[in-house]
């Protein structure tokens, strides 16, 4: 039994554009991998090799973000050591001040100091990009609370009367005995700075440890809670509230012996402290050139398994624009097949 398909002229026309579609779809895959260098469908190309490739974009993109961390580590550390620098300063020019005077003159040189106490509370509470510098790990809340010194500057200025049995600035300061001075140092002044009591006036918490590589971290910023500064605030406290030029001689040289003793201590604390920060910028820059290195290799390896040959791309490019064309050829001279035209 004989059959016949149905023909017309309208499956001539649209038989073309049946493949124009895949052409189109294949010309602007192989024009993105032109402009990427990469495989527009990498599962399709890689196979079972995708999951490498996905494994080495991802360490890529650790590594991008470990750079990316540094880059905030290493503003920290600049901010924190000139701010350090700038204590440790203006405690070696009291200090230089002071040794540099006759015993008669050294506490008018020490109260000096007093102008020191502010600009130290403000560069405990410096703040970077919104975060406090010497916050440590707290580093969304202010170091040092100025009320909270003052409340302890107060809490002195009763000590004092208690101890001594007058105000700051009596005249009865001038017959002094020297031991009485050193034992309201030794007892009440050193008391509000111990460890235990400048923690409470601190609000920050232990200093930053930062991964800067794979399997490396550091210790990326300072901590307002570090003895120094305790120190340096004791220093300028000493200096600024108990009139001690009011005192007697032997009574002025213990309170200037126990600044300066402070200031010296401070100075030297301050350099440990840059001395270990600068050690970590070190250690981030070496980390940084292995990132680097790293993040070369990786690149490589990935360009190995996803990257086109960008001549192989081009020609296809061209077979298929030419094969687009040829369809849209076709398509012009089928549309002209009318039984019209031979009637």
């Amino acid at each position: 039994m004989m059959t016949t398909s149905y023909i017309s002229s309208i499956n001539f026309w649209n038989a073309p554009r049946t493949g124009l579609n895949r052409l189109q779809t294949d010309l602007a895959a192989t024009n993105s991998e032109i402009a990427t260098g990469r495989y527009a469908d990498v599962g399709l190309e890689l196979g079972t090799k995708v999951g490498t490739g996905l494994g080495l974009r991802q360490q890529s993109a650790e590594i991008d973000a470990l750079k990316s961390g540094n880059g905030v580590a290493t503003l920290r550390l600049k901010t924190t050591q000139s701010a350090l620098s700038q204590m440790q300063s203006a405690a070696d020019k009291l200090l230089a001040n002071i040794v540099g005077q006759p015993e008669a003159q050294q506490t008018a040189v020490v109260e000096t100091g007093s102008n020191q106490l502010t600009p130290l509370v403000s560069a405990l509470n410096m703040t970077m990009a919104g975060q406090y510098v010497f916050g440590g790990a707290n580093s969304g809340a202010a170091p040092i609370d100025m009320a909270a010194i003052d409340a302890m500057r107060q809490r002195l200025q009763t000590d004092f009367q208690a101890h001594f049995g007058y105000a700051p600035g009596s005249p009865a300061a001038a017959t002094e005995d020297p031991a009485k001075m050193q034992a309201f140092l030794d007892t009440y002044v050193d008391g509000e700075f111990s460890d235990t009591s400048w923690g409470g006036l601190s609000q920050a918490s232990g200093a930053i440890s930062s991964r800067i590589a794979l399997n490396e971290e550091a210790t990326t910023s300072a901590s307002a809670d570090a003895r120094p500064f305790a120190q340096l605030t004791m220093a300028y406290v000493i200096a600024s509230d108990f009139k001690l030029s009011s005192f007697s001689p032997n009574a002025q040289k213990v309170a200037n012996q126990k600044v300066m003793s402070l200031l010296a201590a401070a100075s030297s604390g301050l350099v440990t402290i840059q001395a270990d920060l600068g050690r970590s910028q070190d250690r981030i820059a070496q980390a940084n050139d292995r990132l680097d290195a790293q993040k070369t290799l990786l690149t490589g390896e990935v360009n190995d398994l996803e990257a086109v040959d960008p001549a192989a791309a081009k020609t296809k490019v061209d077979a298929l624009t030419t094969q687009i064309q040829m369809s849209y050829a076709l398509t012009a001279q089928l549309r002209q097949l009318s039984l019209v035209n031979y009637l």
